[in-house]
Formats: structure tokens, C-alpha cells, sequence
């Protein structure tokens, strides 16, 4: 028991271990479900489809990827390290030849295993900025604080984020370590000209092993170049301090100029001049920061030398370097534009996003309830959140009056960026975690020593050995302040985080619907004409001038951009619009997109916008994916992205009831329905929101709800089995009662399919003469495909689709999507079709027709006469 090295390092085992477990076993059953391993929707799975198109193709790697954002395609920005880490580990252990079950299992387990592994980083940062203790303690916490950092770290949740965390918490680990050891050490630039190893040889080695982690965290985040900018912030700070103090500059810069080199072989290795200077890709930016910085820590270095030989006034250093960044700042913006709109973006990561950007979850300002997720407390006013704040101010004030230490500095830098990061996008909490862990731990430890449980913890340490001096210990020297203080610990950092770590976990990382995308993908991949293009191939960038050149036979798949990451793993197919924002549309022009068509007001201008989003003389959609989610819970928010939308800054506009507005919700005054509260001349009230004629006049609802009823140029070709559990799912009867109840519908008051694919199609012309005047319907009824797999026993439903007309000059004509007579070989291979021929109605003459697939597909046309 007296061997502390052995007890710590047990200990941070068993944290890893316990970290482990949270993060793989207790997920397990909901990620490994009924033969299909579970991804997090979005880039979780994109990740998989780099990881398996890399394994086919090593060493090669889609850096643009066709099969998304038709007919465009899209060069990605994700790094290189995550695909290539999950690729090579699935190849060691498939003996070269990997499974698509086994590169699955790998890729699933992962973000878990990463996220386990922070516990090491966390405990030597917190040891080596403060002592042993914060680190053990900081190590408990990050292992079990819920929310963001949590979420994205168990099995199943295979984005980068993960990595992220771990390779920038490793920089900063090694970094921290690298200048406590010039601490004292007196390295000078001439122990570099003289070739004095021994004094170099450790500050040195742990350098180039901080660069290797920047340099690895770039390549798992291009984006990441932000953190070479919070380091830098800290060495030109701490050149300032310490020659200001008259002391040497020369240690820091040793380290500071091994690191940033370092880090730079490994970025020029993806390095591309087409990139420019760009963030999201590997650019020269990326240059710039690694070997560019390390040439200005050399200059500032060399710049304080000087200063101090000629024993000029140690203000002129500052002032030299405040010079030296605004003649930069001047030159750049005139001569180098390119670097001064990258140094403005690194500024723009800290602004709350506006518009239809504020509707993406990860993106938005955090609200109580998000923090209150992510850093609990028994309460509010002791949550981690707040704790860590205080924290940040007690560091800051022992570092102003007590005594200034480089490596607590360079850590309350790091936090307070990523606090003030969090204030505009929540997305970065999970960044923030290690951050909170490690602060509130010197909170937690500082408040122990405040008792004096580290001097009673010193005399346990020497004088007990027995059970006899343990009794001893505890009725003379423990006192009851100090129980009370732990008591208090563990209350406030220990019991909100792992009750709510271990109770979230187990539900994983999967999304709402996802299986049922799974299985209506999986249906589209083998029952809709091939794209002309091969899934397994990666293909060439195109030149800037120019667009990627596709087959005829290549065709879209319209779908709300969540979902463009899925259709392209799970279908084979190529989304218009993706997870990275791309294919939205909308805006001030309302230009085609998702967002534009989805909101369309009719057929006639969703058809347009397909249209105008096509090329070689096609639309730009064969087929519309929807789900019960875009029906019933978001269609606010693509109308949001068009600028037709309810939100601004993140909240309901309600008008003043009863008024319907320029949108798709009405509000009343009532007691039933979405109830909302609004002061109304200083008096509350209760608004009710209620779906408008514009919500249900929307292509969205048009497909979605109403099943293409009266539409002539989409059918419904196959959808998947209901889930009134899921979010999205559970209002549909409410949203039909409505439409009824307001509008003169008939829709059956059930649950249908999640996920519904439509295909667009030309449709068959029936025309013919009917009575000058007369209103003529064609009508047939509507049989659903069943769902019957491992997971579901679904069976079909029937609707009816009916279409009317009015005859003019002795003539009707009507224009059908679906086809009675079955599908053709090539085309596509519906199983939601009609029971039998249509009916068509005038007066009291009913007459049938079958209409064949290649008249719906040829837009063909069938006389029907209703007279003579």
C-alpha cells in the first residue's frame, strides 16, 4: 500500500478498463442487432463507406467522392488518419482480406476504444499541470461525464470525433511535458549549433513527439489547424513574460520550433496546391501553421537574443511583435488575400450560426438543457459547467498573483478558448470535456487540501500498516470536516456524471428509423436501375473549371440532407443533398435544392425544380426518399433553409392569434393540440400550433401524408414498416386527424411505413371524350408491400389514389403514375402497386383501363372514351 507509483497506476487501469466498459459493452445489444451491425447516421457511416472503398483500393482513398451531391459530386474534407487506421487494422486481422463483417465490427468498436483511451492523456495533463491527484481524478471524470463527448465515443458512433479528442488532448499532453522540461534546464540555440545531446535529447524527444500528435490530430480533422493557433497564442505570450522578466526565450523556442516541424512531414504528405489556402483541406494554410510557425518561433526567438544583447528596453519586444502581426495582418489582406480570409476564418469559429444553419442540432448556441446533459450537477448552480468556470478564474488568479507556471498557462488558454468556442456552436462540448474534467478535478483536490485531507492522507501513507493502526487512523487523525468534504466530492463530480454515463449509454448511438432506412435502402440497391457507375472505384477529382462528367444512365435520389450520407452506404445511390450542408438550395432565390423542393407549393414547381437541378436532358431526381421525421417534425426547418420558415434566432415566430401565416403552421387560441405560451398586452395565453393549407400543399406532405393522391407524376413504390415508437413516427395519426378535421380529408388515422421511395416518373396519358363540363376520376386502389425480415413482420396496406379532371371541348385528359400491369425488366422493381385496372368515372359511366410500365415511363398515351 505504500508504493504510490504501483496504486496510481492500478488505478488509471481500472479507469480505462471502466471506461471501456461504458463505452462497449454496455451499448453492445443495440449496436450488433439482428445480423446488422449499427452505425450513428450521418458521417458515421460515410466513414464506413471510405473505409471499405480504402480496403478495396489500398493504398488509395476517395478524396471525391461521385456518389453524392448529384450531379456534382463532392470533393471531401474529412482526414485520412480515421479511414486509414480502421482500414489497416481490418486488413492485419482479415489476414489481407477482411470481411465486410469483420471491417464493420472493427470500425463499430473504434470511437469506444478511443474514447477509453482519452483516460490517459487526461491523467498525465492533469498530473503534469497540477499534481498526480487532478490527474487520477480528471481521469474518473472524463471516463464517465455524459453528454457530448460520451455520445460520440461509443461503439457504433465511427466519426472522427472521437479522434479528435484523443489526438488533440495527446498534443497537448506531450507539449505541456516538453516545456516543463526546459524548466530549469538553461537550453540555449547554440546547445543546437554545439550538438549538446545530452541537454537536448529528452526536451527534444518529447517535442517531436507533441508534433507527431498535432500532426496526427490534422490528419484526423483538417480543420484542426485552429489548435496549432491556441499553442501559438500561448508561446508568443510566454516569449513576452519571460523577456520581459529577462529571462532566456531559447528553451521555449527549442521545443516550440521541434514540434511545429515535426507535425509537418505528415501534412505535406496530403498536401494539394489545388486547395489553396483552404481550412478543409490539406493547403498550404496547413503549411503555414506547422513549418511557416516554426520559422516565426525561430525569428521571435532570435528577436529577444538580440533585444537583450544590445540591452534595449524589454517593452520594445512586445510592441516589435504586435508590429511585426499587424504589418502581416496589412500585407496579407493587400498582396495575399487568400491567407488573410483563412486567419478571419479562424476568428469565425466562435460565431453563433444564423439562418437555416441554426437548425442543424450540433450547430446551434447551447441552451441550460444542453449543459445541464452534458456537465450535470445535483444542481444547476454546482454543475461541472459552472464549476469549471470558477476554476478558470481561481488558475487565472494564482498565475497573476501567486506564481506564473508556462504549463498551467498554456492550460487555461486551451480551456478558455474551448469555452468560448462552446458559447457559439454546442458542437465543440465534446472538445470541452477534457477541459471541464481536468478543472473541476483541481477544484475538487484544491477543496480536499482546504481540509487538510492531504496532510491526514500523508500520515495514513507512513504510520498505517496494520489493521490495529488503521483503527487508530481513523478515531484520532481522520476528522469529520474532512468525511463531510468527501462526502461533498463525490456528491457533485462523481454521482450525477456516472448516473446519467450508464443510464444513456445502452440506448447507443443508433438513430430514430434507423433500421427501417436500412432495409428501404437495401431494397433500392437491388430493385432500381444501376447508376452506370461502380461503387468500389475511386475516381478523379475533376479540374476546377470543370464538373464531374456523369453516365447517362446516372441519376439522383432527392432526400432531406441528414439522410444523403445513408442512400449513398446503405443504397448505392446518389444523393442531391448531404450531411455537409451541400444540396440544401433555398436561401433569399429560393434556388433548387432540398430545402426549395420539399416546401414546394405544387407538383408543377417541385417538378421544376427537379428539372432545373438535372442534366442530359433529365431531372435531377428519379427518386424521392422520405421519412415520417421530414413529415411530421422538420418540415419547419427546410422551410427555414428556403427562407419561407417559422424560426428566427432558434425560436417559434407566432404571429398573433387566430391568424394563419405566410408558412405552414396557424395559430388559435385553444386548450388542445401544440400548445404553446405567449404574453399577449400582459396577458398569457395558450397558442395552439396547427399544420396550415401550406403544410399539407407541400411536396413533403403531398408524398408523405397524402401518398401522392392527385399527383400524376409520382407513385410510391415501396415503404418500409411503421415506427410509432420513433421520433416523427408517433404524431402521424395527429397530423391526419387535422388534415381531416380542417381540411375535408379522409385519410385513415393509422401508422404507415417510416421510410416511403417514390419514383418520378413521366406518367401515362388516358384521355378520350367525356360530356362538355363533365368531372371525370380515375381512381385505384393502392396495395403496400409487406416488410418481413429479421427485425420486421410488416403486412401491406391499401390506399386509394384517385385524380380528377374537368372535360373541355367534348375532351378529359388525365396523367397516371402507376402501372397495373407490374414492372418491366431494368426499370424498377416495385412491390407497392396497384390491386387492379383503374376506374374512370364520369356521371354514371365507369369504364377500366390497365396502363403498362413503358407508358408510364415514355409518358405513352391510352384513349378511354366516356361517350358515344
Amino acid at each position: 500500500f505504500k508504493n504510490r507509483f504501483s496504486i496510481y497506476t492500478a488505478f488509471v487501469l481500472f479507469i480505462f478498463a471502466l471506461s471501456l466498459y461504458i463505452r462497449t459493452v454496455l451499448p453492445y445489444d443495440a449496436v450488433f442487432r439482428g445480423g446488422i451491425v449499427g452505425f450513428a447516421a450521418d458521417d458515421a457511416v460515410l466513414h464506413m463507406r471510405l473505409v471499405e472503398n480504402l480496403i478495396d483500393n489500398f493504398p488509395h482513398k476517395i478524396w471525391f467522392e461521385a456518389f453524392t451531391l448529384y450531379p456534382n459530386g463532392q470533393v471531401f474534407h474529412f482526414g485520412p488518419l480515421w479511414t486509414y487506421m480502421i482500414a489497416i487494422t481490418s486488413l492485419i486481422l482479415g489476414a489481407g482480406s477482411p470481411s465486410l463483417e469483420l471491417t464493420r465490427t472493427i470500425g463499430a468498436y473504434f470511437p469506444g476504444i478511443f474514447g477509453a483511451l482519452v483516460v490517459f492523456p487526461v491523467y498525465f495533463i492533469g498530473k503534469a499541470a497540477f499534481d498526480r491527484r487532478v490527474g487520477l481524478l480528471s481521469a474518473f471524470l472524463i471516463a464517465v461525464m455524459p453528454g457530448q463527448f460520451l455520445s460520440r465515443s461509443v461503439i457504433g458512433f465511427t466519426d472522427h470525433h472521437v479522434g479528435e479528442v484523443f489526438f488533440s488532448t495527446l498534443f497537448l499532453m506531450f507539449f505541456i511535458m516538453a516545456i516543463r522540461s526546459v524548466k530549469g534546464n538553461d537550453i540555449s540555440l547554440a546547445d543546437v549549433l554545439n550538438k549538446n545531446w545530452n541537454k537536448l535529447k529528452l526536451p527534444g524527444l518529447i517535442s517531436i513527439f507533441a508534433g507527431i500528435a498535432f500532426g496526427l490530430f490534422l490528419l484526423q480533422w483538417s480543420s484542426g489547424v485552429f489548435f496549432g493557433g491556441i499553442v501559438a497564442i500561448f508561446i508568443i505570450l510566454q516569449y513576452i513574460v519571460d523577456h520581459m522578466h529577462g529571462r532566456s526565450v531559447e528553451g521555449l523556442c527549442f521545443v516550440s520550433i521541434i514540434t511545429f516541424l515535426a507535425a509537418f512531414p505528415l501534412v505535406l504528405i496530403f498536401f494539394d496546391p489545388r486547395n489553396s489556402f483552404t481550412t478543409y483541406q490539406y493547403s498550404y494554410l496547413h503549411i503555414l501553421i506547422t513549418a511557416g510557425s516554426a520559422i516565426f518561433f525561430l525569428l521571435l526567438g532570435i528577436l529577444s537574443i538580440k533585444m537583450h544583447e544590445k540591452k534595449m528596453p524589454d517593452f520594445y519586444y512586445p510592441v516589435s511583435i504586435a508590429s511585426i502581426y499587424v504589418i502581416g495582418l496589412v500585407i496579407s489582406k493587400l498582396f495575399i488575400p487568400q491567407i488573410y480570409s483563412s486567419f478571419q476564418s479562424f476568428f469565425s469559429i466562435f460565431k453563433s450560426q444564423t439562418g437555416g444553419a441554426l437548425t442543424i442540432a450540433e450547430a446551434s448556441p447551447p441552451t441550460q438543457w444542453m449543459i445541464s446533459g452534458s456537465f450535470p450537477g445535483i444542481f444547476e448552480l454546482v454543475s461541472t459547467y459552472n464549476l469549471a468556470l470558477l476554476a478558470m478564474i481561481v488558475i487565472a488568479a494564482l498565475l497573476i498573483i501567486r506564481k506564473w507556471e508556462p504549463e498551467k498557462a498554456l492550460f487555461l488558454i486551451w480551456s478558455g478558448t474551448m469555452f468560448l468556442l462552446t458559447t457559439g456552436q454546442n458542437r465543440w462540448f465534446y472538445y470541452y470535456a477534457v477541459n471541464v474534467a481536468i478543472l473541476v478535478s483541481f477544484l475538487g483536490i484544491s477543496l480536499l487540501d482546504i481540509s487538510g485531507i492531504k496532510h491526514t492522507l500523508q500520515k495514513f501513507w507512513n504510520q498505517v500498516s496494520t489493521p490495529e493502526d488503521l483503527k487508530n487512523f481513523i478515531l484520532s487523525d481522520l476528522k469529520a470536516h474532512q468525511i463531510i468534504t468527501v462526502i461533498l466530492v463525490i456528491l457533485i463530480l462523481f454521482i450525477p456524471n456516472f448516473a446519467i454515463a450508464s443510464r444513456t449509454t445502452q440506448g447507443g448511438p443508433i438513430g430514430y428509423g434507423y433500421y427501417e432506412w436500412y432495409e428501404s435502402l437495401n431494397w433500392m440497391r437491388y430493385n432500381t436501375p444501376e447508376t452506370g457507375l461502380d461503387f468500389d472505384t475511386v475516381y478523379d477529382r475533376p479540374p476546377a473549371d470543370e464538373t464531374f462528367q456523369y453516365p447517362d444512365t446516372a441519376y439522383g435520389v432527392m432526400s432531406w440532407w441528414d439522410y444523403g450520407h445513408v442512400i449513398t452506404y446503405f443504397g448505392h445511390r446518389i444523393p442531391n443533398a448531404n450531411p455537409f450542408q451541400a444540396g440544401i438550395g433555398g436561401g433569399p432565390d429560393h434556388a433548387p435544392g432540398a430545402s426549395s423542393y420539399f416546401t414546394a407549393q405544387s407538383e408543377e414547381d417541385g417538378n421544376r425544380i427537379l428539372q432545373e437541378l438535372g442534366i442530359n436532358d433529365k431531372p435531377g431526381a428519379k427518386y424521392i426518399v422520405s421519412n415520417a421525421y421530414m413529415a411530421y417534425a422538420i418540415l419547419d426547418v427546410m422551410a427555414t433553409w428556403n427562407n419561407a420558415g417559422l424560426r428566427e434566432g432558434g425560436q417559434l415566430n407566432y404571429g398573433n392569434p387566430p391568424t394563419e401565416l405566410d408558412s405552414y403552421l396557424m395559430y388559435i387560441e385553444s386548450v388542445q393540440g401544440l400548445n404553446y405560451q405567449q404574453l399577449v398586452n400582459n396577458e398569457v395565453i395558450t397558442i395552439t400550433a396547427l399544420p396550415s393549407r401550406s403544410y399539407y400543399n407541400s411536396m413533403e406532405a403531398r408524398l408523405h401524408i397524402l401518398d401522392t393522391n392527385g399527383l400524376s407524376h409520382y407513385r410510391l413504390v415501396h415503404e418500409s414498416a411503421p415506427a410509432p415508437d420513433t421520433k416523427g413516427g408517433y404524431p402521424e395519426p395527429y397530423y391526419k386527424y387535422r388534415y381531416n378535421t380542417l381540411y375535408g380529408g379522409n385519410l385513415p388515422l393509422e401508422f404507415t411505413g417510416y421510410v416511403k421511395i417514390f419514383e418520378y416518373v413521366n406518367g401515362a396519358t388516358i384521355t378520350g371524350t367525356a360530356p362538355e363540363g363533365a368531372t371525370v376520376t380515375i381512381s385505384n386502389n393502392i396495395k403496400t408491400n409487406d416488410v418481413v425480415t429479421d427485425m420486421f413482420n410488416s403486412k401491406g396496406r391499401v390506399f386509394t389514389y384517385t385524380q380528377t379532371t374537368t372535360a373541355v371541348n367534348g375532351t378529359y385528359s388525365l396523367i397516371v403514375p402507376y402501372s397495373t400491369l407490374g414492372p418491366i425488366p431494368g426499370e424498377t422493381n416495385f412491390d407497392t402497386r396497384p390491386t387492379g385496372p383503374y376506374s374512370i368515372t364520369t356521371g354514371n359511366v365507369t369504364k377500366t383501363v390497365d396502363v403498362a410500365e413503358q407508358h408510364v415511363l415514355n409518358g405513352g398515351t391510352i384513349t378511354v372514351n366516356l361517350m358515344g
